[in-house]
C-alpha cells in the first residue's frame, strides 16, 4: 500500500448499489484505504471487479477496492485497524438478529479494541430513520464515534459486480451528538475523505437531527403509503382522486404528525416542507425505496422510519391517529414477509403467533 492513500482505512458494510458507489468515492478520492465487505458477489469481485455506469464518474471498468471480504468476521480476522465503519445496509432491527447493525460490526469494533483500545472508532450510519445511533449507544461498551450520513441517490446493483448510478451523489455528514468532538471531527474527516470535486456532493451537517427529521417526512408518509399499494406516488396520488383524496387523507395527515413529533423534541420543520415533497414527487414516476422492498419480498425499515417516531410521540403526548394506522398496515405486510421467509411462524391451530 503506497503513502498516497493516506494512513487512514474505511470499511464500507453493505456492497448494493449504494455501497459500492460509497466505496468507489472514497477509493477515487485517494485519501484513504477502502475495504469493502462483499457478501454474494465475493468471488466475482476478487475475480473481476466492478463494472460501474455512473452519472458522477462515467464508465468504470474493473474497479476493486483495496481488500475485498465476505464478511465482518474475515475482516476482523486481521491486524487492520478500521478508522471508519461505514454502514450502507438497509436498517432493520426486527429483522434477524444477527443483521442488526450492532451485531454486523460487533467483530469490527471488537478487534479494533483489540489492536490499539487508546484510538477511537468512527462509525458512520448511512442509513435512514430517526434514533438509529441509540442501539450502538446501548450495546458497546467501547468509546464509538457515531455519525450520520444522509444520501440522496439513485444507485442499483443490477448482477453481480455490475451497478448503474443514475441519480447523483449528495451525501451529508455530521455528528449525532454535536457535543461529542470525536465525532464532529470524524464526521469532518470524512466530508475530505469522500469530496471528489466536481463531480459528487459531500457536505457537513451541524443539524444532523434537523436532516433526519426532515426525510421522515416523506420516508414516513409517502414511502410507507407507496409499499402498501404497491404503487408509485403519482398513481397514489392519481387513483385515490376526488374531494379528499391521497394527499388529504394520508399523505398531508401524517406530515403534519411528524412536523408534530418533532416539534415535541424542539425541531421546527416548516408546513413548506410538506409541500415541497408532496409537489417533488407528484410528477416523479417511480416506486420508492420500501415498495422495491416488499415486491422483492425483502424486510422494509418500518421502525427506523414509523416506530421509532412513533415511540416519541407516545413519551411526548403527541396524536398521531393516521401514522399509527399506516404503521398497524405496515406492521401487518411486514409480518407477511416474515412469515414467507421463516422468521415468525402462525399456528392456524390455535389461530396465534406461536411463540
Amino acid at each position: 500500500m503506497n503513502g498516497s492513500h493516506g494512513h487512514k482505512s474505511c470499511i464500507v458494510i453493505g456492497a448494493g448499489g449504494v455501497g459500492v458507489i460509497t466505496a468507489y468515492s472514497l477509493f477515487k478520492a485517494q485519501k484513504c484505504q477502502v475495504s469493502l465487505i462483499v457478501r454474494s458477489d465475493y468471488d466475482h469481485v476478487v475475480q473481476e471487479g466492478y463494472n460501474i455506469d455512473s452519472c458522477d464518474y462515467g464508465a468504470v471498468k474493473e474497479w476493486k477496492p483495496h481488500y475485498a471480504y465476505r464478511n465482518t468476521q474475515d475482516a476482523a480476522a486481521g491486524d487492520r485497524f478500521f478508522d471508519y465503519i461505514v454502514v450502507t445496509t438497509k436498517n432493520i432491527p426486527d429483522g434477524a438478529a444477527e443483521n442488526t447493525v450492532s451485531q454486523v460490526i460487533r467483530p469490527l469494533v471488537e478487534s479494533n479494541a483489540r489492536i490499539d483500545s487508546t484510538r477511537v472508532t468512527c462509525v458512520v450510519l448511512v442509513q435512514n430513520g430517526i434514533d438509529i445511533e441509540k442501539e450502538l449507544q446501548e450495546e458497546f461498551d467501547h468509546p464509538l464515534a457515531l455519525v450520520s450520513g444522509v444520501q440522496l441517490i439513485a444507485s442499483t446493483k443490477l448482477a453481480p459486480g455490475i451497478v448503474h448510478q443514475k441519480g447523483k451523489d449528495h451525501l451529508i455528514v455530521g455528528a449525532f451528538d454535536a457535543m461529542d468532538a470525536h465525532a464532529v471531527a470524524g464526521a469532518r474527516e470524512f466530508v475530505e475523505m469522500y469530496r471528489n470535486e466536481g463531480q459528487n456532493h459531500v457536505e457537513f451537517d451541524a443539524s444532523t437531527r434537523f436532516t433526519r427529521w426532515k426525510k421522515l417526512l416523506y420516508n414516513a408518509a409517502i414511502n410507507t403509503t407507496t409499499a402498501l399499494v404497491e404503487l408509485d406516488v403519482p398513481r397514489c396520488l392519481e387513483f385515490a382522486q376526488g374531494s379528499l383524496g391521497t394527499e388529504h387523507t394520508l399523505f398531508r395527515p401524517a406530515m403534519q404528525e411528524i412536523v408534530a413529533i418533532a416539534a415535541s423534541e424542539g425541531i421546527t420543520l416548516g408546513e413548506q416542507l410538506i409541500d415541497f415533497f408532496v409537489e417533488i414527487t407528484r410528477n416523479l414516476v417511480y416506486k420508492p425505496s420500501m415498495c422495491v422492498d416488499h415486491e422483492k419480498g425483502q424486510l422494509m425499515e418500518i421502525e427506523v422510519i414509523v416506530g421509532n417516531p412513533l415511540r416519541i410521540a407516545q413519551r411526548n403526548g403527541v396524536p398521531t391517529p393516521t401514522l399509527n394506522v399506516i404503521y398497524t398496515l405496515i406492521k401487518m405486510l411486514q409480518s407477511k414477509t416474515k412469515e414467507a421467509q421463516g422468521l415468525l411462524k402462525f399456528d392456524e391451530k390455535t389461530a396465534r403467533l406461536a411463540q
